[in-house]
């Protein structure tokens, strides 16, 4: 398989994790947050965007290097962990339940967003994907705080991946 048809497979990987990671809004305001059908679609959005972030990085291959790769492996094994910590929340496991999973989530969190800050100052740089959407990568987790509408991060998390699949599928590169 040539990288070009990988490349295809991880945007659709992609695509889907962001509608999935776009699904969990509805399912928040209609059955409340950490309801199962919202868990369920974040369990199935961090497995297919942590595959799909591998695919962002391939397309943008020629123009980033290392450092690109890094942060990538950084959100890859965040969202893996993600996948873990949405288990257990679904198991019924709460924070405060077991010793372990604070200190987890504490170090998910500040990994994953380093590595989406530093990946978007990189992919801005390149001019892989539109300015709009890197600037929307790395600003979405503050939507979280803002109470009244924390519940449209997922919304913004989940149209980043869809754009970056749409990019990846189409073989499209933002102008310079």
């Amino acid at each position: 398989m040539e990288l070009k048809q990988v490349i295809k497979v991880l945007a659709i990987v992609a695509i889907l994790g962001g509608i999935a990671r776009i699904g969990m809004a509805p399912s928040a305001y209609i059955w409340g947050s950490d309801s199962m059908p919202e868990l369920v679609c974040g369990f199935i959005a961090c497995i297919f965007m942590g595959i799909g972030i591998i695919g962002v990085y391939l397309h943008s291959l020629p123009r980033t290097g290392i450092t690109a790769l890094l942060s990538v492996l950084l959100i890859a094994i965040g969202s893996m962990l993600t996948v873990a910590l949405v288990w257990s929340n679904m198991l019924g496991i709460q924070t405060e339940d077991d010793p372990i999973i604070a200190p987890v989530l504490s170090a998910n969190s500040i990994m994953t967003l380093l590595g989406q800050i530093v990946l978007g100052v990189i992919l801005i740089r390149a001019r892989i994907y539109p300015l709009w959407v890197m600037v929307l990568f790395m600003i979405y987790p503050a939507i979280y705080f803002i109470p009244a509408i924390s519940n449209m991060g997922s919304v913004a998390w989940g149209l980043c991946y869809i754009v970056f699949g749409w990019y990846m599928l189409n073989d499209r590169r933002a102008r310079a």
